[in-house]
């Protein structure tokens, strides 16, 4: 993979691709405006601007920034469809680590595995193709279904930070979930003799 390279992964359902431009801060203005999706990724109790949300794309859309944002497209329906959202980033060199971020933005898209065929293709670039050694993520911990999805994948819980956000009145605990190399590899093995 070359630096000016624009990263294309491939799925078994899915094709994570770079946005095209900026104007797909529009489509993720909606998915992070939706109440529910926001609680569950522990977002702002309040509405995001479209202004908001550029600033957040713009800068993943430069060369200089520092991991990969891609769209989660579905390629296993009639025409791709875009769903959401996937990146790595705070990565680096020395230590051979990233953080990781995921939204699959569209609900009509939940619960059918197609986020966690993007996490799991993401985590296989940047473990063949990025030479990476560890994954990490954090996660509220009432989104179930993410922590299934994770763990499907090979993550496991490192811990736990207590009352770590306050949404709705409430404070919630989050986990600090990694995924080491070997770790990956030891899953695909299992789904691997499973299929």
């Amino acid at each position: 993979m070359d630096a000016g390279d624009p990263v294309v992964i491939q799925g078994d359902r899915v094709r994570l691709v770079p946005p095209p431009d900026i104007g797909f801060a529009r489509m993720t203005e909606a998915w992070v405006n939706d109440p529910f999706t926001r609680h569950l990724i522990g977002g702002p109790a309040y509405q995001m601007s479209l202004a908001s949300r550029e600033d957040f794309v713009r800068p993943r859309l430069t060369p200089s920034f520092d991991g990969v944002y891609l769209m989660i497209e579905v390629i296993d329906t009639p025409a791709p469809v875009v769903i959401g959202a996937i990146e790595l980033r705070k990565i680096t060199a020395e230590h051979r680590s990233a953080e990781v971020g995921i939204l699959v933005g569209d609900r009509a898209y939940w619960g059918q595995g197609y986020g966690t065929d993007a996490m799991r293709a993401l985590c296989r670039f940047a473990f063949e193709e990025m030479d990476l050694r560890r994954i990490h993520l954090s996660v509220m911990e009432f989104n179930a279904r993410a922590l299934r999805s994770y763990e499907q994948v090979g993550f496991v819980v490192e811990g736990r930070l207590r009352q770590d956000s306050y949404l709705g009145g409430h404070y919630y605990d989050s986990f600090v979930m990694g995924l080491l190399r070997e770790d990956f590899e030891t899953a695909e093995r299992e789904r691997g003799q499973a299929g």
